[in-house]
């Protein structure tokens, strides 16, 4: 365990502990993770197999007859082999203050936009913690100033979205990763502001009948880096992640009839100089009470388009 792990682990035994928080609610997990990998490395300094621990509390507390919380969630993954892996983050720090018709939620927090399962095209607020897993659905917290406006029309949310966070990747010793691998100490931005760069956000979503609307725009920093060749300090080959401005404009449907899901996400993006749009659509269907039981069986079918073709 590297000695910053370490200090984080103490702080949140600290935390969990500590009397004058009992007013909240605590609640959690604890994990042990073991992978084998049944194919050899490619890279000699990788491992066949692999343990790790993590470690999620929350914490979350209400007051003035309801209209404010506080949300406390932090994570730490302690890594037997990749040092990258091991890390500590704030998922979620958030202050909520409602009234009748408008919220506002300040501090870091996870949001969710979009409603296919195969891709989040939409799904843009939020940095993707890869070292986690490789299918993309663990995301790390985002500072941001987020006010919402309720009103019979839908609800309006703005976004300011200070202090940007760069993708996740395993180290040399990590798997899976891309062969060569990543370097993100050599990391590049577009933006002179580099992390520093504030983001901002728009968007509308409404329920009408069997319909859920959603229409968002977002400017800064993409989420997405591509890749440029490059070596480390030891001349070896790597990628090195360059990360573009970039604007996009997006929609998502969702139709609610029976047991169908109709779905769709589509995006406009303007980025490294060029345009390009990319949607999912698809359907989910829930067979209920399976042989006569209480299980659910569900079926999904999505497909993809991408106007860069192969070169996506």
């Amino acid at each position: 365990m590297s000695l910053h792990c370490r200090y984080v682990f103490i702080f949140l035994i600290a935390l969990l502990t500590n009397p004058v928080l009992a007013a909240g609610k605590w609640s959690g997990n604890v994990a042990l993770e073991y992978r084998y990998f049944t194919e050899n490395a490619l890279d000699n300094r990788q491992h066949g197999d692999n343990w790790s621990f993590s470690a999620q509390p929350e914490y979350f507390r209400r007051w003035d007859g309801e209209r404010q919380s506080f949300t406390f969630v932090p994570f730490l993954r302690i890594d037997e082999n990749d040092p990258e892996r091991s890390h500590f983050d704030i998922r979620e720090l958030t202050w909520v203050k409602a009234n009748k018709n408008h919220e506002w939620r300040i501090g870091i927090r996870k949001v969710y936009w979009g409603v296919t399962e195969s891709q989040h095209l939409v799904d843009i607020i939020n940095q993707t913690d890869l070292v986690e897993n490789i299918d993309t659905e663990d995301k790390l917290g985002q500072p941001m100033v987020n006010l919402s406006l309720v009103r019979d029309w839908g609800t309006l949310d703005f976004f300011v979205l200070p202090g940007f966070r760069e993708r996740t990747f395993p180290g040399a010793k990590g798997r899976l990763r891309s062969q060569p691998r990543v370097d993100t100490d050599q990391a590049v931005y577009e933006s002179s502001s580099g992390q520093r760069h504030v983001d901002v956000a728009m968007r509308w979503s409404h329920n009408i009948g069997d319909w859920d609307i959603g229409l968002s725009y977002f400017r800064g920093t993409s989420r997405d880096p591509r890749f440029v060749p490059g070596v480390d300090s030891s001349g070896a080959p790597v990628l090195v992640p360059y990360y573009d401005q970039m604007r996009q404009t997006s929609l998502d449907l969702q139709w609610t009839t029976g047991n169908w899901l109709w779905k769709l996400e589509a995006i406009a993006r303007q980025s490294n100089g060029a345009s390009y749009n990319a949607s999912v659509a698809g359907f989910e269907y829930t067979f209920t009470g399976i042989f006569k039981s209480k299980k659910d069986l569900g079926v999904l079918l999505e497909y993809h388009h991408d106007s860069r073709g192969t070169r996506a």
